[in-house]
């Protein structure tokens, strides 16, 4: 059952990146900078990648955190203050550097996967914005959000 799921996610996790890297890979500096979403803090391209890594990143904290029986989520966490965060968290990076963040946190997030005992799959934990959800959901929510966020750079960027 596992070794299904992990081809499942692993497989799904390669489809929704390599169609973002397809994109993303053919920019010009000036499609980088991009406004993609102006409500609050405005967010470029650049940003959204970075909202990305980050996100992914701390999903894969959490399905840690749920593996060892620990809270994923402070009481109080606000998503909206913490996605509004984001460019003080992250400064002003360079387009090359947040690529390899996003592959170096993607490879961290497989080989997860790759861990993952039969058991791990239906364990669950807080997310901040779906609630209390599998670690199966977290992969889910993983792959969905590479997906919202693509369709919202293609839009962006006229393509």
């Amino acid at each position: 059952m596992s070794s299904e799921r992990r081809a499942h996610w692993k497989e799904k996790l390669g489809e929704s990146r390599k169609a973002l890297l397809s994109l993303l890979d053919g920019l010009t500096p000036e499609q980088w900078n991009a406004t993609v979403y102006s409500e609050g803090a405005s967010w470029t391209v650049a940003t959204g990648l970075a909202h990305l890594v980050e996100s992914e990143r701390g999903m894969s904290i959490h399905v840690h955190k749920i593996r060892k029986g620990e809270a994923t989520i402070p009481d109080g966490f606000d998503l909206e203050r913490w996605n509004a965060g984001l460019t003080r968290r992250t400064g002003d990076i360079a387009t090359g550097e947040l690529m390899a963040n996003a592959a170096a946190t993607r490879a961290k997030t497989l080989e997860v996967i790759d861990s993952l005992e039969d058991s791990d799959w239906e364990l669950t934990g807080r997310h901040p914005s779906r609630g209390e959800i599998t670690v199966d959901q977290y992969y889910e929510t993983i792959y969905v959000h590479e997906l919202g966020h693509l369709e919202d750079i293609r839009a962006a960027v006229g393509a």
